[in-house]
This record gives C-alpha cells, structure tokens and sequence, in this order.
C-alpha cells in the first residue's frame, strides 16, 4: 500500500504538475520541443514553464536554461524530445534535482532494434535508482483536462470530463483524443504510454481506476507483458468502473506490426478475449467502437440484462436492429397484454403491437415521448432504442432549400422558418425528455438519428443523451453495456 500511494503521488506530478520543463524545447515550427511547447502554452495551464534548451537565451519569450540542473526553481515534470542518446544523462540531471517524474517523447529506443533497447534499459534502470517514473519512451505525450494540461504534438482543446484514456499508440490515441474534443465527450486524463519501458498499461489503469472523477477507461491495446498481474489489477478496477479496451494484433501481419512498432509482443488474441471476458473488460474491435461504447459507458446508465425494447418510425430499420440485436446476443421481450393496451390508447389501431414498436409514420414528438416513457418503464427491459424520431430538422433543411430552388412562391421565408424552429424545439424536448427518463429509470436509452456523422452527444439539465447514425452502431452499444451490467451482478450476487 505504501509503494502504490508513492507512485499515486508521482503520477500525481506528472499529470497534474505545478511546473514543467521542457527538455528540448524550441520555437523553430515543427520541431518536437516546439510543438510540444506551444501546446502547454496554447492551453490555459497556469503552472510555470521552463525551456531548456542550451543554445537559446529565451523560447517564445520565456527564459531558456543550459540545463535541468540551471532551473533554480522545484521542477514537478520534465519532458524529453531530444535525441535518445541524450536521454540518459537527462534522466540523470533528473535525479540530482529529485524531479521525479518525467515523460519521454524521443524516439529511438527498443522498437528500433538491439542497441535501443539497450538505452532504454538503461533510462530505466536511472530512473528505478534515482526514484523517478516515466512515460515512454517513444510516446506522442500526455493531457489531463481537469488541470488544463496538455503536453502532446497536436493542440487539441478538449473540455473536461469523466473519460480516461491510455493508448500504447500516439497516433491512434491522439485521433481518439480529437474525436472526445471534437464530440464533447469530455476528457479526465490521456496517457501515450509508448513503449512502456516502466508505466505500462497496468499501473495507469490501477492509478485511474482509484481516481473518483474518473468514470471509465478506454485503452488501446498491443501487447501486455505480465498477464497475470494485469488481470488481478482489472478484476479490481471493473467492479467499481468500466474498463473498454481495443486489443489489436489479432491477425498474424498486426501482431508482427505491433512489435515492430512499439516493440510489444501481441499474444495470443483468443487469449486475451477470454481474459478480458473473465475480468470485466469490455473487448471491442475498432476504434469507433472503442469511442462508441467508452463514451456510453461514461455518460449513461449501466443495464442489468440483455432484454432491449425498440421503438421505430418505420418497420425496415426496426427489423434491422432485431437483427442485430439477435446477432449480438441481446434478447426482445414480447410484448405482454398489458403493454399492448397501454400502447393502443397511444398509436392507430394498424399498429403491429409487437417489440420492435413500429410508430407506422406518426408524428407527434408528445406521443414518442409517452411510448419510451412506457416502454423505459417496462420491468421486462433494460434498455431503450429509439430509432428514426430525431434529425428530421436535417430534411426539413433539404425541403426548405428545394422549394427555394423552385422559387420560393409556394412559402413564405417566415413560415419556412417557423416550420423549421418547430422541429428542433419538438425535438430538443425529446432529446431532454429522454434524459429524464434515462435518470429516473436507470436504464439507458439510446437514439438512432435520421443524421449522419456517427456519435453524437446532448447536454441537457438531467444529463447527457447519445445519438448514432445507424441501429447497428446502437445495437453494439447496448449489447456491450449488456455484458458488462451483468458481470457486476455476477460479482456482487
């Protein structure tokens, strides 16, 4: 307990660091240092920031420093984008000043053959004498949006929020992070753990999982070189919190591109299928798949059984996603004569009173309202899809611009937008009715929008609600919270 509260304490510094140095920092663009400068800079850290950088005087008006050892001030974090071969005699000023965490950017290292793995043996055993930990090497950086903290080369203005991530690949985390900035998803703290020469994917996912404003943790993995003591920190982590994970290598030509990558050795895949299965990891198999279900299991309600109820505007997309949903192993509930009765005092009598619900085209965003709130109210389900009853502003727009086309005389501008006004009113109270009632049911209701663009999120005042371009997308969501709810209930009957 006492050495994992130390490290707790380091990894505290690197992430939420009082001040920085950036070992090879530089204001010529496209350089490392620079761009990772400017994105400390660019952001809104209010720690100190000190250059280093011998043949600089000053760095875009900060002073530079020779060295580490010339800071006359306490350094929490030191980060290196200088060349390997510089790294250990960095490592070792990091001692002598008792900076005691740092991150590696360089390159250079045991993904580039025999002699890099040398060196990077050698950091490492620097740092485990001189009582220092480090990400890397071979990492695109670290962020931690809760301490407006972002030391990676691609600025990227991300808000706040409950998801965690940890990717053994810079480019692919960085592309994660874009989409959790982009869709505001809201970030917690990114870790590029690179070649994990002493933070692995184990240690962060103990240390985040003991963080309360962590809501879950995504991770890209390539290769875990201690199964056992990974499973033992997961079993730990998945009861209080969701761990989604992207294990890539599956394929004979990944798992060789993996090594040579990060130097990581994949493993067998199966293997790891059946570890992740028995700890509560949710396995998932592409990256939008990974931001899929991450995003949902940070913002939604976890179910407590496969049975789905789902509501259609029209029957072709209702029978797609029972498709899925039989695929996925996800379990629709006849309805029983009780809820067929309530639902006739809602819906025409053609109706076809049968799970999928089909709305046969009707209209009225108070009645969808008021068949979710009877169907999320069901004993017999868990979750709710609604499929086709948001996005239809969208057409409205295409209408509105064809009839403009035609010269306008059938419309007048004002009633075009009046029309258009009311639709995203009807439909902004449907997205926050939804959200109500996901809070007072605790079951998770996702909606299939008439939209493109995959994932997309809503604030409301009773939370977040998610929207998806495709009933498979939805499909793929609830059936992995499905799995996962009913691991927690195994753990905890």
């Amino acid at each position: 307990m006492k050495n994992r509260d130390n490290l707790h304490k380091k990894l505290d510094r690197m992430f939420f660091p009082g001040s920085v140095a950036v070992v090879g920092a530089s204001d010529l663009p496209g350089k490392w240092g620079n761009l990772i400068l400017i994105s400390i800079l660019g952001w809104k850290y209010a720690g100190k920031v000190f250059p280093v950088n011998p043949k600089k005087d000053t760095v875009f008006d900060l002073q530079s420093y020779p060295s580490l050892l010339d800071i006359p001030e306490e350094v929490d974090l030191a980060i290196f984008a200088i060349p390997a071969r510089f790294i250990p005699d960095g490592f070792r000023d990091c001692v002598k000043k008792r900076i005691q965490a740092a991150v590696v950017i360089s390159a250079g290292f045991k993904e580039a053959g025999e002699e890099g793995r040398v060196l990077e043996d050698e950091i490492a055993d620097i740092a485990r004498k001189g009582d220092m930990v480090f990400m890397g090497p071979n990492t695109m950086g670290i962020a931690s949006a809760h301490h407006n903290f972002e030391a990676i080369p691609t600025p990227t203005p991300v808000e706040a929020g409950g998801l965690a991530i940890i990717s053994q690949s810079g480019n692919l985390g960085l592309q994660i992070l874009k989409w959790v900035a982009h869709k505001d998803i809201g970030l917690n703290i990114y870790a590029g753990t690179g070649n994990e020469a002493m933070l692995n994917t184990t240690i962060l996912m103990e240390y985040l999982g003991a963080r309360d404003d962590v809501k879950a943790i995504a991770m890209y993995i390539e290769g875990i070189p201690d199964g056992r003591e990974f499973m033992e920190v997961a079993e730990k982590v998945t009861r209080i919190k969701p761990v989604i994970a992207l294990k890539t290598g599956r394929s004979k030509t990944g798992a060789r591109a993996a090594q040579s990558h990060t130097g990581s050795m994949a493993g067998s895949h199966s293997a790891y299928e059946a570890m992740f299965a028995q700890k509560g990891i949710t396995g998932v198999r592409t990256p939008t798949e990974l931001l899929n279900v991450s995003t949902a299991m940070t913002h939604l309600p976890i179910p407590k059984s496969k049975r789905v109820a789902i509501m259609t505007m029209g029957g072709g997309w209702g029978i797609v996603a029972a498709d899925e949903c039989e695929d996925a192993g996800l379990v629709l509930p006849e309805l029983s004569a009780e809820m067929i009765s309530r639902l006739d005092a809602l819906l025409p009598d053609y109706w076809n009173r049968r799970n999928p619900v089909d709305l046969v085209g009707e209209g009225d965003a108070g009645m969808y309202l008021k068949v979710i709130e009877i169907l999320a109210r069901w004993d017999e389900i868990d979750a709710v899809i609604p499929l086709g009853i948001v996005g239809r502003s969208g057409y409205m727009e295409d209408f509105i611009a064809c009839q403009e086309r035609m010269g306008g005389e059938l419309y007048t501008r004002e009633l075009k937008l009046s029309v258009l006004k009311n639709q995203m009113q009807n439909e902004s109270r449907i997205i926050s009715g939804i959200a109500r009632l996901q809070k007072e049911t605790r079951k998770p209701i996702v909606l299939v929008a008439l939209s493109e663009g995959g994932l997309s999120l809503a604030d409301t005042d009773h939370g977040k609600v998610i929207s998806l371009s495709s009933p498979e997308q939805a499909v793929s969501i609830i059936s992995h919270m499905a799995r996962y709810g009913m691991y927690l209930k195994q753990r905890t009957s």
